[in-house]
């Protein structure tokens, strides 16, 4: 997959061609592919979405500075036991939510990865 825009890739919703103009291209058929997995039923959401970002964008456009630096917070807190804010009431409710998604996933993704999925 190229790592700059404007290309072409296969759009896994319409199964056609597409040219992905930008990162938000992406995000509008991630968009409809997360609807589709809610409608569906899917548990595991955010494997499905990932899998099928693979079709049409090369992964680490997907995760701006920002997520990435998030991630590495969450590991650090969580490799050292230790609380991003000095309090629960100093913590940000977007962090907070932010970092349940986190371990939402990996409880996911480690559940799956026990059951042989």
């Amino acid at each position: 997959m190229p790592d700059e825009f404007p290309y072409q890739a296969m759009n896994p919703m319409s199964v056609k061609e597409q040219t992905f103009n930008s990162i938000e291209d992406v995000h509008e058929v991630l968009i409809e592919c997360y609807d589709k997995c809610v409608k569906k039923g899917v548990s595991e959401i955010g494997k499905a979405l990932y899998q099928q970002s693979l079709f049409i964008c090369n992964d680490t456009m997907l995760l701006d500075n920002e997520s990435q630096k998030l991630i590495k917070k969450y590991q650090f807190c969580k490799s050292f036991n230790c609380p991003p804010y000095p309090s629960l009431q100093d913590t940000p409710a977007n962090i907070m939510e932010s970092f349940m998604i986190i371990d939402q996933e990996i409880k996911g993704i480690s559940v799956g990865e026990a059951n042989g999925k």
